[in-house]
């Protein structure tokens, strides 16, 4: 049986997250989490996506959207949960990826570092580390859950990137090539 994977790609709908530089942060996510997606099931594995156009599956209040992406990850009995997001700071000079856990030294923690590991190479781009914080869908969900900020989209080098069809086909590889790699490591 094939290893189900979830993708969410963040925010949607009537909550377009973090706007800067020209680049809107739902657009980003949905692109890099549809390659994403279908790089993986490239790879063979089984991929479900939460939302695969800017307003499909998305609900109002957000608290009961982001439960909602949870329990359809929950329900579905997917093995790996991703969250795609985009960063965004007050001081344009921030820049770089980071991914986030609900616990540390967990095997939430052992993927997000192989995301990681495999993004700042592929990429070159600066490795803000694992951190913990609890949010809604990594800590509603059963399986192990990363959410990955790509970059920020407040940083004017960085969101040209982000703008960028090639680059964000790159960091989908590369976070693919991350899970692939923490899954065969992992058997």
């Amino acid at each position: 049986m094939a290893v189900k994977i979830f993708i969410d790609a963040g925010h949607g709908g009537p909550n377009p997250g973090a706007v800067g530089n020209g680049v809107i942060e739902q657009d980003v996510n949905l692109s890099v989490a549809t390659q994403l997606a279908d790089d993986l099931r490239a790879m063979g594995y089984d991929v479900r996506e939460y939302r695969t156009t800017p307003d499909e599956n998305v609900i109002s209040p957000v608290a009961a959207d982001l439960r909602k992406r949870a329990a359809e990850a929950n329900d579905w009995g997917a093995d790996y949960f991703i969250s795609i997001h985009t960063n965004s700071s007050t001081n344009p000079a921030a820049n770089g990826i980071e991914t986030y856990v609900y616990r540390l030294n967990s095997t939430s923690a052992r993927l997000a570092r192989s995301i990681m590991d495999a993004a700042t190479a592929a990429l070159g781009i600066k490795d803000n580390g694992v951190r913990q914080a609890n949010f809604s869908v990594l800590r509603n969900t059963n399986m192990p859950a990363v959410l990955v900020e790509l970059g920020y989209l407040s940083n004017p080098t960085e969101a040209l990137n982000l703008n960028s069809s090639a680059w964000r086909a790159k960091i989908a590889a590369a976070i693919a090539e991350g899970i692939n790699n923490f899954i065969i490591n992992s058997r």
